[in-house]
C-alpha cells in the first residue's frame, strides 16, 4: 500500500475518452523517486507522496503538458483500514527570521500540532513540532505565505498512529 507515501492526490485530464490512457501517457513524464511514486488508475494518474512538497514538480509537470485540461483532486492522507484505523502522524521542521516566530507557532497550534522545540539562533528560529498529516494539508502553502516565502519547511513521516473516529 505504499505506506511510505501517506499523501495522495489523483490528477484527471478533462475532455478525454479514457482515463486510463492519459494516466499512462502523463506517467511516462514523471519519474518515480523517494518521495514520489506515480501510478496509472482507471481514474487517473495517482500521486502518492511523502508530502505536499513532493507535489510540486509533478504538478508543474502536468501543468506545462496539459495546461487548463489537468484537474487535480484535493489532497488527501492516507488512512490504514483496520482496527483502529492508523492515520499517518508527521514531523514538522520550520526554519525561519525570528520576527515570524508568534505567526509560525500559532498556525502550528491552529492546526492541532504538538510543539517540541523552538529554538532561536542569531536572527533565525527553528520550530520542530508533530501532527496528524490531515491537519497539515495546506501548512506549506501557509507558511509560505505568512514568511513571504523565506522560510524553509520540512515536513516527514515519523509513525501511524490509531485515528479517532471523526477523522475516518
Amino acid at each position: 500500500m505504499y505506506y511510505q507515501y501517506p499523501l495522495e492526490t489523483l490528477a484527471r485530464a478533462r475532455r478525454v475518452d479514457s482515463q486510463i490512457e492519459f494516466a499512462q501517457r502523463a506517467k511516462a513524464a514523471i519519474a518515480d523517486s523517494d518521495e514520489l511514486l506515480a501510478r496509472p488508475r482507471p481514474g487517473g494518474l495517482a500521486l502518492f507522496t511523502a508530502n505536499e512538497e513532493a507535489l510540486r514538480r509533478p504538478v508543474q509537470i502536468l501543468r506545462e503538458l496539459y495546461g487548463d485540461f489537468i484537474e487535480l483532486r484535493p489532497s488527501r492522507a492516507r488512512i490504514i483500514p483496520g482496527n483502529p484505523a492508523q492515520q499517518p502522524v508527521m514531523a514538522v521542521r520550520v526554519v525561519a527570521r525570528v520576527e515570524h516566530t508568534g505567526v509560525i507557532i500559532a498556525e502550528l497550534r491552529r492546526r492541532g500540532a504538538r510543539i517540541d522545540e523552538d529554538c532561536v539562533r542569531g536572527r533565525t528560529v527553528i520550530v520542530r513540532a508533530e501532527a496528524p498529516l490531515a491537519l497539515l494539508l495546506g501548512l506549506a502553502a501557509a507558511v509560505r505565505a505568512i514568511t513571504d516565502g523565506t522560510a524553509d519547511l520540512a515536513v516527514r513521516l515519523v509513525r501511524y498512529a490509531p485515528v479517532e473516529e471523526a477523522y475516518i
